[in-house]
């Protein structure tokens, strides 16, 4: 039995072999659908490929530009999530006037919103803007989340204690809601690298980005899908990666 539970609890045995039953399940669906280039080509194919790209520096720029975009558009969303969230954090009327916004953004269809920057923002920047509307309210809600479960015998000193605005936010509540405000940004992080991909391949940009390839080798040859899946894995296993940094971090919070 205690080696039962040793064997569960150890995540990093557990994931590998997630992966493994995810690729024979690839491998079995490849293998049923039959058409292994043109429809769904299998994992060692894709996994192929996927490293013949990782050699070419194209590639390279590729995940270069994409990252650029999302962490410029991540960057600017948690500026204006910690700055919005701290003000409804402090005010129920600011919370009350930003919700309608707030649940408009979570509800709105991403496609439309691709299209409407496009339009006002052109095919460069769009990626960017839709990366910031939709982490946003995401970490928002974290700085709202965290600031409102601050014990009440902390707020009542700090009021006692005559702080300022400023000072009591910056010194106390702030980093009273770090545990949440790191959650927030690790649980939106992965979302918006998948969510820049594919503003990439729908609007077709023409700067270097993984979508921007897979658009492109879609368009050089529609008969062949390997070449798509191996940019594709190349993505998924960025955000795999990025998702195991953030569980760490998670972790150390929840130690911590």
């Amino acid at each position: 039995m205690k080696q039962v539970k040793r064997f569960t609890s150890n995540k990093n045995l557990t994931f590998i072999l997630g992966i493994l039953l995810l690729a024979l399940v690839w491998q079995i669906l490849s293998v049923w659908i039959g058409e292994r280039t043109m429809v769904f080509p299998g994992p060692f194919e894709s996994f192929c490929y996927a490293f013949y790209l990782l050699g070419r520096e194209y590639t390279w720029k590729c995940i270069a530009a994409t990252m650029y975009r999302m962490l410029k558009g991540f960057g600017i969303s948690l500026l204006f999530g910690i700055f919005f969230g701290v003000l409804a954090g402090n005010s129920r009327l600011a919370e009350e006037l930003l919700q309608p916004a707030v649940i408009a953004l979570r509800a709105v269809p991403t496609a439309s919103l691709v299209y409407l920057f496009i339009v006002l923002a052109g095919f460069k920047n769009a990626p960017v803007y839709l990366v910031i509307l939709i982490s946003f309210p995401i970490i928002y809600e974290g700085v709202l989340g965290g600031i409102r479960n601050i014990p009440a015998s902390i707020v009542n000193a700090m009021k006692v204690d005559g702080a300022s605005f400023w000072r009591s936010n910056l010194k106390i509540r702030l980093p009273l809601a770090l545990p949440y405000i790191i959650v927030a940004m690790t649980t939106s992080f992965s979302l918006c690298f998948k969510i820049e991909i594919m503003a990439e391949v729908i609007t077709g940009a023409s700067d270097a980005g993984l979508g921007s390839a897979i658009l492109g080798m879609r368009a050089s040859d529609p008969t062949n899908m390997v070449p798509i899946f191996g940019y594709s894995l190349i993505a998924v296993a960025l955000m795999l990666l990025i998702d195991q940094l953030g569980s760490l971090i998670k972790d150390q919070i929840r130690i911590n």
